[in-house]
């Protein structure tokens, strides 16, 4: 499935695989490459990526004495067959040394595009130099050279590794250039706001079918957004949870490929799940969702993972003046502190005013409200998302009375930094499922958004689940936050 993923990639088609029948789905590849115009080279390229040279020789051979056409040549690359080959002699050497998911991690976020996961050092440098030189002349496979010297835990292998790249580099009259990069790498200092997570967007089909369409990011390294989407299904509400454990044990497979550098942020810390949620399920209990692990029994998703609800509408939503808004309000929480917005019943009867009171004071960073339930609730909520607030809780049970408010102010008033709050509520949730009141107690029923602007993730304009395929989500307009 992953070479199949790769392979659409490079094709840009849709390859679609039943993934049963190997001999079948190998026929599927073949016959996707030859639709293409200049496929067979394509194939024979994924193929030395995936597979190594041998492969890839042997299946061009292949190719040529079927064909009456010669095969399109490959293009002349910036590096020659003989940097190549001793490049890839130090990846080999130096491999066992090598954080991979970290290196690859690296040079996506030096390229701004997405870069295949669970591929070898020779693979990736392989993938590397198929891609375009940077706008500065520095070719991709170069750059992984270079990261891989900064990662490689062995101190004779990053000198060579840095002797290669800045032999290369001098010899082509880019030194200059690669040391530039250097320079702003070493400005750049990972964001502690920044957490491991995974990112569940669900959308009902709303075509009469009861279908929801379920659609996952993993961002595998703390202090640093690159979320890389997972394959979308389509299932039912009821069959969320099912949905959640299988992408949850597919993050855990990929964190694996990423290693985090000893005592690193987070590098034991269970990731976050933050749920994309349109309005009308934005009050579904997706910290009661239960997952189960191994042969044991189903558990609360709270129990053990920080839950937190984001808005799928905002997260669409393509209006400058609503960004704009979000982001303020935002910077404001993390330097100013939590400001309350408050609902109450009262102000059900004029939702429009209480918006504006909240628009006229940029200050509030926060909402406590009642439980949306697609009453005068649920259009504060609306009103709140549109004016920017990131931060907003509610007792999921419906009105939230006076005694309860008092907990979360309280909870409000003992974070000093709001950056620790998702903790803090995490561990509030675990409380409670351990508690025999915990049904009674608020903190088990608390509803929980926290949806940061600088974390985006690009999701579809419908819920179409037939459009596109599977698999293939731009995200081009995911925003990386600076560091």
């Amino acid at each position: 499935m992953f070479f199949a993923r790769v392979l659409s990639e490079q094709l840009d088609t849709h390859v679609d695989l039943r993934g049963s029948k190997q001999r079948e789905d190998v026929v599927v590849l073949v016959q996707a490459a030859l639709g293409v115009t200049g496929g067979e080279r394509v194939l024979i390229d994924v193929v030395q990526v995936m597979e190594g040279t041998s492969a890839a020789t042997e299946l061009e051979q292949l190719v040529l004495s079927l064909s009456t056409e010669a095969l399109p040549p490959r293009l002349p690359g910036p590096l020659t067959p003989r940097d190549m080959d001793s490049a890839i002699g130090l990846l080999d050497a130096a491999e066992t040394g090598l954080p991979l998911g970290r290196l690859r991690d690296e040079l996506a976020a030096d390229l701004q595009v997405e870069l295949p996961t669970g591929l070898s050092a020779r693979q990736l440098f392989a993938y590397a130099t198929e891609l375009n030189v940077q706008p500065d002349g520095v070719p991709p496979a170069v750059l992984l050279l270079d990261r891989a010297a900064e990662l490689t835990r062995v101190p004779g292998w990053s000198h060579a590794l840095v002797t290669w790249a800045e032999g290369w580099a001098e010899r082509n009259g880019l030194l200059a250039q690669l040391e530039q990069r250097r320079a702003r790498r070493a400005e750049a200092t990972p964001d502690p706001t920044i957490p491991r997570c995974l990112v569940v967007a669900v959308e009902p089909a709303r075509d009469g079918s009861g279908d929801i369409v379920v659609r996952t990011w993993l961002n595998a390294v703390p202090g640093h957004w690159h979320p890389q989407p997972v394959d979308p299904e389509v299932t039912r509400l009821d069959d969320l949870a099912a949905a959640v454990e299988r992408a949850l044990k597919q993050t855990m497979r990929l964190s694996a490929a990423h290693d985090t550098p000893p005592g690193g942020s987070g590098s034991s810390a269970p990731p976050y799940v933050e749920f994309l949620l349109p309005y009308d399920l934005l009050n579904f209990d997706v910290a009661g969702l239960t997952v189960r692990t191994g042969d044991g029994n189903p558990l609360p998703l709270g129990l053990k993972y920080g839950v937190h609800l984001r808005s799928l509408e905002r997260m669409r939503a393509d209006d400058f003046l609503v960004r704009a808004q979000w982001k303020a309000r935002w910077h404001t929480l993390q330097t100013e502190g939590i400001t309350v917005h408050g609902w109450r019943a009262a102000d059900a009867q004029d939702v429009g005013r209480w918006q504006a009171a909240l628009a006229a004071e940029p200050s509030c960073t926060a909402a406590v409200l009642d439980a949306p339930d697609s009453g005068a609730a649920t259009e504060a909520l609306k009103a709140a998302v549109a004016e920017g607030i990131g931060l907003a809780v509610w007792d999921r049970r419906g009105e939230f009375p006076e005694e309860r408010r008092e907990v979360v102010a309280a909870v409000f008033a003992a974070v000093q930094q709001p950056a620790r709050l998702p903790g803090v509520i995490h561990e509030l949730r675990r409380r409670a499922e351990l508690d025999s009141a915990g049904p009674q107690l608020v903190s088990r029923h608390l509803a929980f958004l926290w949806d940061d602007p600088n974390r985006l993730v690009d999701v579809h304009t419908t819920a179409d689940h037939g459009s596109g395929p599977p698999g293939r989500t731009d995200t081009a307009d995911s925003e990386e936050t600076p560091v």
